[in-house]
């Protein structure tokens, strides 16, 4: 069976990294993962959106209250990419 599609392999210029409320109080919540470890993933793929020089945008929600501030390691990382501040 032949659905007509095709298979196009994602090109790094057609690609954009949004990292969401990546914040301090946030990820103590993780239940998945310890929070060191869901903290370590986090920056592995913010290491390869910098590798591959991908446009990167960060969000955050609630900083001044009890979701804290963005990792700093991202800010650190990405100094010139937006960071669009949610109301939650």
């Amino acid at each position: 069976m032949n659905s007509g599609f095709k298979y196009n392999r994602i090109q790094k210029d057609d690609a954009v990294v949004l990292l969401i409320d990546h914040q301090s109080g946030l990820i103590s919540m993780v239940q998945d993962f310890s929070p060191a470890e869901f903290k370590d993933s986090v920056l592995a793929l913010a290491d390869i959106a910098k590798f591959f020089a991908l446009p990167t945008i960060l969000t955050t929600s609630f900083e001044e209250g009890p979701n804290g501030p963005l990792v700093p390691e991202l800010k650190e990382m990405f100094p010139k990419a937006p960071c669009i501040p949610r109301p939650g």
